[in-house]
């Protein structure tokens, strides 16, 4: 990695979770946390469902706070859970459960945010940091309640722009506004379809954030498994 002069960070999978995959980070909650009988593939159509009305029906709006997106979130996934007859259509199903996985999914989120913080400070000392995110229009108001949006030079909200990853347009956007060629930014992400492909397509010098290193690496893609790994790179 040479002649860096900015880094542009994805948000969620890289920045809240431990380079997991969100539909993994609810796999885990709900048969982990909430002990539900539930299997990926048995879960995977009612997550695309929600994530595809989230933007369809713009439910969220700007000043809606993290637990709220969440709230969002787990409602529709619950919903199609029980439509699709995976879950019984129970109170407990339809009011509790999903007000209490948001509550689960918005602390481990949360958590692995501040886990990021002592990264953020860092670098950002030492460079201009960028937020570019698939987002729902409330970037700002989650990443401030979070306390790291400080940290950032700009956010990218994919909602705000009307672009979404994997158009390399969202992370081009964020380097022009800024004055940056996309040669001299490092782009960090843990998606390789949204993040990585994207980057490389542009130009810029990337590093993939994975949960274990047993996939199989790509030619020329740094990988980390923790943040911490980060900074000794540069």
């Amino acid at each position: 990695m040479k002649n860096i002069k900015a880094i542009a960070f994805d948000f969620g999978g890289t920045l809240d979770s431990p380079f997991m995959h969100w539909m993994d980070v609810y796999m885990r909650i709900y048969t982990q946390e909430l002990h539900l009988p539930l299997t990926a593939d048995r879960f995977r159509d009612s997550y695309i469902h929600a994530e595809r009305m989230m933007e369809s029906l713009q439910l969220v709006q700007p000043s809606h706070s993290l637990f709220e997106t969440q709230l969002f979130k787990t409602q529709l996934q619950f919903d199609s859970l029980i439509e699709r007859g995976v879950l019984p259509d129970t109170s407990e199903n339809k009011n509790q459960l999903p007000l209490q996985a948001a509550r689960l999914v918005t602390d481990f989120s949360s958590h692995y945010v501040k886990l990021s913080q002592p990264v953020l400070a860092l670098l950002s000392q030492r460079y201009p940091l960028l937020l570019v995110s698939n987002y729902y229009g409330n970037l700002k108001k989650v990443v401030s309640d979070l306390e790291i949006a400080s940290y950032f030079v700009s956010l990218t909200d994919s909602t705000i722009e009307g672009i979404r990853k994997p158009d390399p347009g969202l992370w081009k956007l964020s380097f022009d506004r800024q004055g940056y060629h996309p040669e001299e930014v490092l782009v960090v992400g843990d998606s390789m379809k949204n993040d990585i492909l994207p980057a490389l397509s542009l130009g810029c010098q990337v590093v993939q954030g994975c949960p274990d290193l047993l996939a199989e690496a790509v030619p020329g893609v740094n990988r980390i498994i923790s943040l911490a790994e980060l900074p000794p790179l540069l």
